[in-house]
């Protein structure tokens, strides 16, 4: 029996709010065309709005709580079976090209070829004099807190690395390969440093206003409140970061539409069946209540693109029951008929998207996130659960959110005192996935782990080589247009 050859584009930071179908319009011919191919599952959510943990938990399909990744720092334990290990194991070649954020001397975790390195540092002891180098006036501006120090049009670091992952891809599509392919197609993109090519930010500088959060009173808890006076800006430079944002969009679809057709002509010379399917880790807030990047449970932060399309699944259909970044891995292992031979947090959609069943609204969806630093510290829990969210963390109970989302998607109205009976309901479920302290006292136990190891690394030095680190000077300098 012939297997079926799956290619997944894995963005960084997208939030599927900016899209053709999103709240916030922005230009998506080929994410378009592909919700019209295949599913959209309207109400998917991280398990983590974070990178390392979202990943190793969409790797996984256990929450971070089981993995024990909390941070991006943190690394999966090398006996950690991914989704990618049962496919290896049935024969397929599993192929990373690009961005998988994975940290640690395991740069493979299941994947039996890599194409193309990562561009952010793969170990504990960032190497700092060399990432400036490659960087130039962006060296700052990959981290949460320096985000909106350069923003614009032209190029950078982040532009280039996708284009250099694309045509790794299409190269890797027009060749033949003997065994069943399973392709992660991993680019940065959109993730800040905010700088789009300049047509299309200037194009979208002339089409967006700023959201109106980003001068409103919203709900939110005393962290959430310090996140947001960790940087200062203005309205003008608020829209000028939404506007590279919807441009890196834009300009990522394109890359997206030529790797799909790729992967289309790559599955007819094979005469295999095939699935095609897009998600990121996570979202950014852009401005959203003043806050920029992740680390919130709020809709932008926290929801995340996910379409199938390909052999079996149902076309030009939209789904909005609540699933899980951790579903992936169950998902695919079902519809290619390959066993995932451990349990999992996630669940498989197969069936939902060949329509042979109906989806679960009454589905809990769990998010989680640990707040905070060494010296102040919360584990956070998100429940979404048919139409409402329920947002809690520990030590701050008395803050708690509890959003009708059906009503209020802009997440003005908080419901947690109006409606108790609710909140401790979902309550009750958010507790049922860890302890909130246990969490804690282990994320200060590996806090204290990642000084070792930087100390470790420093000292006896360990292989970065296989880190993308080839930015033209061009890619360097401040955008052309600002």
């Amino acid at each position: 029996m012939k297997k079926t050859d799956i290619l997944i584009y894995l963005s960084d930071q997208h939030s599927p709010i900016f899209s053709g179908w999103g709240a916030v319009p922005v230009e998506t011919p080929n994410l378009d065309r592909l919700r019209e191919d295949g599913t959209n599952f309207t109400e998917s959510y991280t398990s983590c709005p974070l990178c390392v943990p979202a990943r190793m938990s969409m790797l996984s399909a256990k929450l971070p709580s089981k993995t024990g990744v909390y941070s991006n720092f943190d690394t999966l334990a090398d006996m950690t079976p991914t989704f990618l290990h049962p496919f290896a194991a049935a024969g397929y070649e599993t192929v990373l090209i690009g961005r998988m954020h994975f940290i640690g001397q395991d740069q493979r975790h299941g994947f039996t070829k890599r194409l193309v390195g990562d561009i952010t540092p793969v170990t504990w002891n960032r190497p700092g004099e060399s990432l400036a180098q490659e960087r130039g006036v962006f060296k700052d501006c990959f981290m949460d807190t320096c985000c909106t120090d350069v923003i614009g049009g032209g190029e950078s670091p982040v532009l280039h690395y996708d284009e250099a992952v694309v045509d790794a891809a299409l190269e890797y599509l027009s060749q033949e390969h003997e065994k069943p392919q399973l392709i992660v197609v991993g680019t940065y993109g959109p993730h800040y440093p905010y700088v789009a090519p300049k047509e299309l930010y200037l194009k979208y500088l002339n089409r967006v206003t700023v959201p109106d959060s980003f001068e409103t009173d919203m709900p939110m808890n005393r962290l959430l409140e310090k996140k947001k006076k960790e940087r200062s800006f203005d309205a003008d430079s608020a829209r000028q970061a939404l506007a590279a944002y919807c441009g890196m969009i834009e300009h990522m679809d394109g890359q997206i539409g030529r790797v799909r057709a790729a992967f289309n002509d790559y599955s007819k010379r094979s005469n295999q069946s095939s699935i095609f399917c897009y998600l990121s880790d996570h979202g950014d807030q852009v401005g959203e209540n003043r806050l920029y990047g992740k680390q919130t449970f709020f809709e932008k932060s926290a929801k995340i693109p996910l379409l199938f399309a390909g052999d079996g699944i149902g076309c030009a259909r939209s789904v909005d029951a609540p699933v899980s970044i951790m579903d992936l891995g169950p998902t695919m292992c079902e519809l290619a008929g390959v066993e995932f031979p451990v349990e999992t947090d996630g669940t498989s959609l197969a069936k939902v998207l060949t329509k042979a069943e109906e989806p679960d609204y009454e589905r809990a969806v769990i998010s989680q996130f640990m707040a905070g630093d060494l010296n102040e510290r919360s584990y956070g829990i998100m429940v979404r659960k048919n139409h409402y969210k329920y947002i809690t963390y520990h030590g701050y109970e008395d803050e708690d959110m509890l959003f009708d989302l059906a009503r209020d998607s802009n997440e003005k109205t908080n419901l947690n005192h109006s409606n108790p009976e609710l909140s401790s309901e979902l309550r009750s479920i958010a507790l049922t996935f860890a302890d909130p302290k246990q969490q804690e006292k282990s994320f200060v136990e590996h806090w204290h782990m990642h000084k070792w190891m930087m100390a470790w690394e420093k000292e006896t030095g360990m292989n970065d080589g296989e880190r993308w680190s080839q930015n033209p000077a061009s890619a360097r300098d401040l955008p052309e247009v600002r």
